[in-house]
């Protein structure tokens, strides 16, 4: 018997896994693909491979600003594909060696549980645990008059296939996933148009960056349509596209695509996984139902991850796997921090805790320090000058949330999420030195603003 059984090798699963191995516990991941899930495989790591490529065709095409003329370019899309690859590849090969070095089992497989300590492989071999922790993710949604298709209605995991790039693409639904493809598709050549049926592109996000975002991708020539809704999808095989009515206000028009990117958020994996007789309590969208341990109604079965609900991130996920792994191993009771969140555009959008917004919506009485990135030393020598470091905080200058739009955002953001933690008060960071020049002093300077320190503002 093991001591634990991940059901899913995802970030939650695998690197849960991890860190129970290293204590000493007997584990094992049952997984029916490849180690690393959605984030690895068809997420967070392709994306960001392209998105590097992106980038760089970017940066030749502002070469020019540098004293770098470049004359001509072109795109390779079997070499981009296949760097890809490589990247996650190795990534893959990683989790494999970590698993043989922590002597952690990886069980191939579909599982269901069919009693509190027992998991059914395959409907034929059953493997028995003290713990299970469902770890089985999400996958993208679909809405009830639009469905993929795989060559018209596409999700993210065949986005991210670069078969060929169309000549135009229409995104539905401006969240993280549905910009950060936009912004990829932009870059390799398509003409890019991105749909939300919200007033603002990434929707909960704080409204003022929203709208620097939102600027500066109309710059980069995405069109971009919010408070908007399209219905009516029309295909046409001759022409090879497909059709929408758009509607916003009053307004009605139509146009056509090479090909249509959903990506109006996930739904949990959380069907099939359980016989009646280890049946969990699940809400009404799909989302397991948890206590503040993590623990569903029957007590050694654990759920984590996107399974149990937003946000759907995947350090969450893994943040959560390895506080269950303490809590078994230790007693240590979860600890539920902020999650901080990053969308990897040009430029970056960082957050965590909380929005002007949302402080409003509390009454809560605050404070806002900001930075403007064109006032910041390394933002003007690296020619990042668009971006704004903005800082919510309460009367008593505790930090209760940070938002960075900006070159780099998601790695000046960690700092910024442990104070928002700690509940860090603004004048303690008079006493953080930043190295000069670096981007880290734009958040000194925001948080400065504050507390009465700040220099450059």
């Amino acid at each position: 018997m093991y001591d634990i059984i991940f059901l899913g090798g995802g970030p939650a699963g695998y690197e849960g896994a991890i860190a129970a191995g290293k204590k000493g516990l007997k584990t094992a991941v049952v997984e029916r693909d490849k180690l690393g899930g959605t984030c690895l495989h068809c997420g967070c790591i392709p994306t960001k491979a392209l998105l590097h490529t992106a980038k760089l065709v970017k940066q030749l095409k502002a070469a020019s600003r540098a004293g770098i003329k470049v004359d001509n370019y072109s795109l390779d899309m079997d070499t981009i594909k296949k760097q890809k690859e490589r990247v996650v590849s190795k990534l893959t090969k990683g989790i494999d060696l970590l698993f043989q070095r922590n002597n952690v089992d990886k069980i191939a497989g579909t599982g269901k549980i069919i009693s509190p300590d027992t998991l059914l492989i395959n409907e034929t071999r059953e493997v028995k645990g003290k713990h299970i922790v469902i770890t089985t993710g999400s996958k993208p949604a679909e809405l009830s008059f639009l469905k993929f298709d795989g060559r018209y209605i596409i999700n993210s995991d065949t986005a991210l296939k670069l078969e060929d790039i169309p000549e135009n693409l229409l995104v539905i639904g401006a969240g993280a996933i549905g910009v950060e493809m936009g912004v990829i598709y932009n870059y390799l050549g398509s003409r890019v148009t991105i749909v939300e049926i919200l007033d603002h592109i990434i929707p909960g996000s704080d409204v003022e960056l929203s709208e620097i975002l939102k600027k500066e991708l109309k710059k980069q020539k995405i069109q971009i349509h919010t408070a908007t809704k399209v219905t009516d999808p029309v295909i046409n095989n001759n022409e090879n596209n497909i059709g929408f009515t758009f509607h916003q206000g009053e307004k009605t028009w139509q146009e056509t695509f090479s090909r249509a990117l959903l990506s109006v958020g996930r739904t949990p994996n959380s069907t099939g996984i359980f016989s009646d007789s280890a049946a969990v309590e699940i809400d009404k969208k799909g989302f397991i139902v948890v206590n503040a341990n993590l623990q569903t109604g029957i007590p050694n079965i654990f759920a984590c991850g996107d399974v149990i609900g937003p946000p759907l991130l995947a350090h969450k996920a893994s943040h959560q796997a390895i506080a269950i792994v303490d809590f078994i191993a230790e007693g240590k009771a979860v600890a539920h921090h902020p999650i901080p969140g990053a969308v990897f555009t040009f430029p970056e959008l960082a957050s965590t805790g909380l929005t002007e917004e949302e402080a409003a919506e509390k009454g809560i009485d605050i404070k806002i320090g900001r930075f403007p990135y064109s006032a910041g030393s390394r933002s003007n020598v690296i020619d990042e000058k668009t971006g704004l470091v903005k800082i919510i905080a309460d009367s008593e200058n505790v930090i209760l949330g940070a938002h960075i739009i900006g070159a780099e955002a998601g790695e000046l953001m960690p700092l910024l999420n442990l104070a928002v933690t700690k509940k860090m008060k603004a004048d303690e960071f008079k006493e953080i030195v930043m190295i000069h020049p670096t981007l880290s002093e734009n958040t000194w300077e925001a948080v400065g603003e504050i507390a009465g320190f700040s220099i450059h503002i």
